[in-house]
């Protein structure tokens, strides 16, 4: 079933409401800020490409909650391919983790697509991410500019579980406070690329940069992921 099918999201807020009810009538909440899923700490290495340590943009200190975990790297491999990966962690106040589609515009993207992608991890477990294409215009030389496409592929990481729809994230948070007494400190990973055909000479294209990105996730999430 698509993300955006009306109905889905009409489902979501009735069972959402009910929960709510529910909880409000029978359940004490929980008030702590409840298990991470995740390890803070990105790896130094992962195949061939090599990590180095990004800056918190000054947007992301300012807009973020105080508390807010975030943790950066690029990584580049001989080949000159580029793939970033970051780790957003939400502390007390869960405004801190969203869909990246709703700041991905105000950085200059335009969403072009989405898409489901299960991604079969190194230690046997399978994961679905959401895999955005996005494209902007980069200058290529003085006044030359040209479109470039990037592949941005997210999910959200809760204690024990995981999943790459925002609202399944929001009902599973209603469900385990209510049913489980749970609160997860939820965060989510995100392992973007952008896509190099035509801008180097062996630049892969999407169908291959979307390969190159499984296998990174493949070989990262069981690193970050508890």
């Amino acid at each position: 079933m698509s993300a955006s099918n009306p109905f889905l999201r009409i489902a979501v807020v009735v069972i959402l409401s009910f929960v709510t009810v529910i909880s409000f009538r029978f359940t004490a909440m929980p008030t702590s800020a409840g298990g991470e899923g995740v390890i803070m700490s990105l790896p130094t290495a992962i195949g061939l490409f090599n990590g180095r340590d990004q800056e918190t943009s000054e947007g992301e200190r300012t807009v973020l909650p105080k508390d807010t975990e975030i943790i950066k790297k690029a990584y580049t491999n001989p080949s000159g391919e580029i793939i970033n990966a970051q780790i957003v962690l939400s502390g007390a106040e869960k405004r801190s983790i969203h869909r990246p589609e709703l700041c991905l515009p105000a950085q200059g993207w335009s969403i072009n697509g989405r898409q489901y992608l299960p991604v079969k991890l190194s230690d046997g477990r399978t994961i679905t991410v959401m895999c955005d294409t996005i494209t902007r215009q980069v200058e290529v030389a003085p006044g030359v500019s040209k479109p470039l496409t990037s592949l941005f592929c997210y999910w959200f990481v809760g204690d024990g579980t995981s999943t790459a729809s925002h609202a399944m994230r929001i009902l599973l948070t209603s469900w385990d406070r209510v049913i489980h007494h749970k609160n997860h400190r939820w965060a989510y990973i995100a392992v973007s690329a952008p896509v190099l055909e035509g801008f180097l000479p062996k630049g892969k294209n999407v169908t291959a940069t979307q390969t190159m990105i499984s296998d990174f996730i493949a070989q990262i999430a069981p690193r970050i992921m508890k």
